[in-house]
Order: structure tokens, then sequence, then C-alpha cells
């Protein structure tokens, strides 16, 4: 039985990317090594989820891109994962609300697993609510 989501991963280490793929091996997941090529990842298929990393080696961080797919695609569920310890960094991922969870490296599998499910049949839920 194929993956009943697609999620898009953007990190510009592929070690990074390869250990999410492993965590998120229940899901269709996407590689992306920074922002533009997400974004265009975006462009051709439909996710539900991106995960993507704060420190990206890119003209943009992680939250900017983020906040970038909120504006465009705002049903996806937005996860930040980073190494970063800078308190500012969350402070702007809640306060402009472009992501629907944070995690720090090393992220915790299971944790991340289930709040990625359950934001999924969260969202999913909604969804089919609206409809009627």
């Amino acid at each position: 039985m194929p993956p009943q989501y697609a999620v898009l991963i953007c990190d510009d280490d592929a070690d990074v990317r390869a250990a999410m793929r492993r965590t998120l091996h229940a899901y269709a997941v996407h590689e992306a090594a920074d922002p533009r090529e997400a974004m265009a990842a975006l462009k051709q298929h439909r996710f539900a989820a991106v995960v993507s990393d704060f420190s990206l080696n890119a003209d943009s961080d992680g939250l900017e891109f983020l906040q970038m797919v909120k504006l465009l695609y705002p049903e996806l569920v937005r996860f930040l994962v980073t190494g970063t310890r800078d308190l500012d960094v969350a402070l702007r991922a809640v306060n402009e609300g472009s992501v629907d969870r944070f995690f720090l490296k090393p992220w915790d599998d299971l944790k991340l697993q289930s709040a990625l499910e359950l934001l999924l049949h969260t969202r999913q839920d909604d969804s089919a609510d609206s409809m009627y």
C-alpha cells in the first residue's frame, strides 16, 4: 500500500535529509537541498507537509522559506527543524505563525512522527468538515 501523505524535506545537508527520510519512512518523502529547489517541487507535486531546516546556506533561511510556503500553500503542515539554540528563531517562528511545530536537532523520532501524524489528520478532518 503506498504512503498516504507526501512530505517535502528541505535541508542543505544530505546526511540530515537521509536521517529525516528514515524518520519519516511511513510517508512518500521528497527532498530538496535549498528553498529554490523546494519551491520548484511544490509547484510540481502535491504535498501534505514541509519540514525545513533553519540554516540552509541559501539566500533565505528556513523560516523565510516556510513563511512563503504559508502564503502560497496555507493548507500544508509546516515544521521547522534547527540546530540553533537562538531564542529569537523560536520566537519568530511562533510569533509570525509560519510554522506549526518547532523541533531542535537532534530531533526525537517518535515525537516528530507523532506531531506530524496528529497535524496531518487534524488538517484532513478540518478539510472534510469544511466541505459540508
